[in-house]
């Protein structure tokens, strides 16, 4: 193993703690606004996924996308579109989960272990670039690892397997040299295996221990991986439901 690849959005950054914050702040601002910010709030979350899917498929502007996830909400609980509260309720949102991001406590500490043992890093992350950049700003990440790949920069975005070769590029290595470590057992996994390159998934929930796939509770376990699926062995199991649980500003 000479490079570890890592997701960002709840792989480095506790993204569902983050938004947790960030719809504590909307709440306040529905409320004000006399809207039921809990039934508002739920709506979001039913269209965020596939709006953000259809922005990783490049049929969706990051700005359309952005709009749309506190627009689309309004037809789903019966009120009227107001442009001007879907465009605060779009930096309320971004200006905490960008700007405030909250990491997980054992990335620092397995980023220096990593550095410490020769072991080159980088990030891959789908999300929108202006955002994620903040994110990266915000946490000190981007001074901690050796390369960033942005889908939105890059033009790749996963499970695209060039999403994962252009960053093995970077690197005078084989992609059977790299490491993915990721939450989704979809795009992080199961796509750099199909890749070429090695793989371990973060449960740090348990939620995929009968998935049959490598996995570890805490990044700790990539200084000592539990043998990581080789390449070429995805799964062949479908996507997982619950990978709509994080959605890149």
């Amino acid at each position: 193993m000479k490079l570890v690849i890592f997701d960002l959005d709840d792989t480095l950054v506790n993204f569902a703690a983050t938004r947790e914050v960030a719809h504590c702040e909307l709440a306040t601002v529905l409320d004000r606004e006399g809207i039921d910010s809990a039934t508002f709030l739920r709506a979001c979350t039913q269209v965020d996924r596939p709006l953000f899917s259809l922005f990783e498929q490049g049929r969706l502007t990051r700005q359309e996308y952005r709009l749309r996830r506190f627009s689309d909400p309004f037809d789903l609980v019966g009120l009227p579109p107001n442009s001007d509260l879907v465009s605060r309720l779009n930096k309320v949102f971004m200006d905490c989960v960008n700007d405030r991001p909250l990491l997980f406590d054992d990335v620092r500490p397995v980023l220096s272990a990593l550095r410490a043992r020769g072991v080159a890093t980088a990030i891959l992350t789908n999300g929108p670039s202006d955002g994620q950049r903040r994110k990266l700003k915000a946490t000190g990440l981007d001074r901690c690892v050796d390369h960033i790949a942005i889908g939105e920069e890059t033009g790749f975005s996963k499970p695209s397997p060039m999403a994962f070769l252009q960053v093995v590029e970077r690197f005078p290595i084989a992609p059977s040299e790299a490491l993915m470590v990721g939450d989704s057992p979809h795009l992080d996994y199961d796509a750099a295996l199909s890749a070429g390159l090695m793989a371990v998934l973060l449960d740090r929930d348990d939620r995929h221990r009968e998935s049959g796939r490598a996995s570890i509770r805490t990044l700790d376990g990539v200084l000592s991986p539990p043998s990581p699926s080789p390449p070429g062995t995805a799964s062949p199991q479908p996507p997982e439901q619950d990978e709509g649980a994080r959605h890149p500003a």
